[in-house]
């Protein structure tokens, strides 16, 4: 077995048993989704101490980019899941599935929305990079070495998809509104074409930190998608948020024109890892 090949097979067997582990243990609490984001750094943190060299912990923590920020990445970190999180409810409401609340516009309404907003996206970015630290930092670029980089992508997004099986099929407090026969494959499904943008981000970067705001603004833009709208939950979870079709619709036309025309996927391998100063392009 390749070194590439074990490293992946290690990776995914300690996170696995660790998702399970949660999902079984704490089926109804609502803080096993917490505990569930922070496994894959858990799981890199476990393998640093148990299978990699000890000279060679300090480059396997540096591979993660922790000290380049790729901001040049950011407004499409941030504005991309925006657009397309919020499409998915914008459509929901058009189909009548969902009216759109009321909201206070209120100079002081504003102000603690506003400072609310920017703590939980704070809060959201720090818990996220602690889980692309694992799919994006640790285990994207070993598949890379096992396949082509847009297969990775996919394969990527696709295991990490099913990271969150566990949680849906064995406890109750994770995108619980639905039929399960529906919702779990959907939200495979959808994570796995948002793993396309979130391996673009990092082959353009080679940083954690675009990933983790991509990430984090994904859910925040979902959980501000839900308490935007009043609607039956069980016909929203069908539409929108992370089992919704109107949500895969527009993260899956994004994962083809990514991997259709992205430049990063086109140039040597070695010639991919960009600099902060790189202007965004597709």
């Amino acid at each position: 077995m390749s070194r590439p090949l074990r490293e992946v097979t290690t990776y995914l067997v300690i996170a696995f048993s660790l998702a399970i582990g949660v999902a079984v243990a704490m089926p109804h609490a609502g803080i096993g989704v917490l505990l569930s984001a922070l496994l894959p750094l858990l799981t890199v943190v476990v393998v640093t101490f148990t299978t990699t060299p000890r000279g060679r912990r300090r480059e396997l923590w540096g591979s993660f980019g922790l000290n380049r920020s790729g901001k040049h990445l950011w407004p499409i970190a941030l504005a991309v899941p925006v657009v397309l999180a919020g499409a998915a409810y914008a459509v929901a409401i058009a189909l009548g599935v969902a009216d759109l609340r009321t909201v206070d516009l209120s100079s002081s309404s504003v102000v603690s929305w506003s400072l609310n907003l920017l703590s939980t996206f704070v809060f959201m970015s720090v818990l996220f990079l602690g889980e692309e630290i694992g799919w994006r930092g640790y285990l994207l670029p070993r598949i890379q070495q096992l396949t082509s980089r847009r297969r990775a992508a996919l394969v990527t997004g696709f295991v990490h998809g099913c990271f969150h099986l566990p949680l849906i099929l064995i406890a109750t407090t994770y995108d619980e509104f639905g039929s399960r026969w529906f919702v779990a494959p959907m939200v495979v499904a959808v994570i796995t074409m948002g793993g396309v943008f979130y391996a673009y981000l990092w082959d353009r970067s080679h940083s954690v930190w675009p990933v983790s705001i991509a990430h984090g603004a994904v859910n925040i833009t979902f959980g501000l998608g839900a308490g935007a709208v009043v609607g039956s939950e069980t016909d929203l979870a069908y539409v929108a948020g992370e089992s919704g079709l109107a949500t895969f619709a527009a993260v899956a036309l994004l994962a083809v024109v990514f991997l259709a025309r992205a430049e990063v996927w086109r140039a040597p391998v070695d010639s991919a890892v960009a600099e902060d100063r790189r202007p965004v392009s597709v």
